[in-house]
């Protein structure tokens, strides 16, 4: 059965789990993410499907030919991703192979690096794994943490969403988008500093009366 395209006003684009709260990062590329989706594609070219997308642009050499509710789900997890402690690594290691000359395809080799799979790393599952499993999971470890307890159920087309995603990162727009996401985020914990600064001194202020 062939599925219809569907309409970018129908398409979520939430990811499989959120960003977590209080976590600057997450949700800032979270936000800016759907903010990105949810804007209107500048021009159609004659070969473009009609039902076009800004996901549907930016994964356009892609081996499927509509956006389903699991893509947005899995490129909104990847945004997400992007966002804490882990992803910024990626993007660190991006930024120095983009400094040594690797250009378009600078976060594409990092990741493709950091998502190896090596069984005395994170209990041998692979980066992919990690962000794109649904909350039942993960479960308490040993130590009383939280840890991934079985792999989730990824295809071929899960793998290469992700793949395009990171390529693109290394593109003009996705150059652009990064660099926006990375203000906000600068300045919203200078907001949050200022603010804990603000109460810190009031506290020491009513000790002091």
């Amino acid at each position: 059965m062939t599925q219809l395209p569907l309409d970018s006003q129908w398409l979520l684009h939430r990811p499989i789990t959120g960003p977590r709260a209080g976590h600057i990062g997450e949700n800032v590329f979270c936000e800016k993410w759907l903010e990105l989706m949810q804007s209107e594609v500048e021009f159609r070219e004659v070969d473009e499907p009609e039902h076009l997308t800004k996901l549907n642009r930016i994964l356009r050499n892609a081996d499927f030919a509509a956006c389903t509710d699991r893509a947005c789900a899995i490129a909104a997890s990847w945004a997400t991703y992007l966002g804490c402690n882990v992803g910024a690594s990626v993007l660190s290691l991006g930024e120095s192979l983009r400094q040594a000359g690797f250009v378009h395809d600078c976060y594409l080799l990092a990741w493709a690096s950091h998502n190896r799979r090596a069984y005395g790393v994170n209990n041998g599952f692979r980066a992919i794994e990690f962000f794109l499993a649904p909350a039942d999971h993960y479960g308490r470890s040993y130590t009383g943490g939280v840890e991934l307890k079985r792999i989730p159920d990824l295809c071929v087309l899960d793998y290469e969403i992700i793949e395009h995603l990171w390529s693109w990162l290394g593109s003009d727009d996705g150059g652009a988008w990064l660099a926006g996401c990375q203000r906000e985020i600068e300045r919203r914990q200078a907001a949050a500093w200022r603010s804990e600064r603000e109460q810190n001194n009031g506290v020491v202020e009513q000790r002091n009366l």
